[in-house]
């Protein structure tokens, strides 16, 4: 009995792996882009909120030396804040943080999808005197 010969693939399946990493493959880097620039960007805006509520604690005890401090330390990634308004209360009355950032995306999908490279993140916070 002779050794039995490995059996050779069809000159028609060679290709095959290739095709299929071809249909796949955009897909796949669509679904990671797009799970890593909007994760980056709910992020920011969970942390854009956090900032304005610590800003409008200090605001509504009237120091807003340390409202602005709070603002400036915030920890934001590709976001950069380009607006902010705070105003201190008085007793009785409610301090307001109200913060504009503008985040801008890390990959390419959000500019290939039509939604732009830069998106718009708005936080408002407001907390009472006592």
């Amino acid at each position: 009995m002779s050794p039995a010969k490995p059996q050779s693939h069809d000159r028609r399946e060679s290709g095959a792996a290739l095709v299929e990493m071809a249909l796949v493959l955009p897909i796949l880097l669509i679904l990671i882009f797009g799970i890593i620039d909007f994760g980056l960007y709910f992020y920011n805006d969970l942390q854009l909120t956090q900032v304005a509520r610590d800003a409008a604690r200090y605001a509504s005890v009237g120091n807003e030396a340390e409202a602005s401090a709070a603002i400036s330390n915030a920890t934001l990634i590709s976001t950069a804040i380009t607006g902010r308004s705070i105003d201190v209360a008085s007793t009785g009355q409610e301090a307001s943080v109200v913060l504009t950032a503008t985040y801008t995306a890390v990959t390419p999908l959000p500019g290939l999808v039509g939604i732009g490279n830069t998106l718009t993140i708005d936080a408002t916070a407001r907390m009472r005197r006592e």
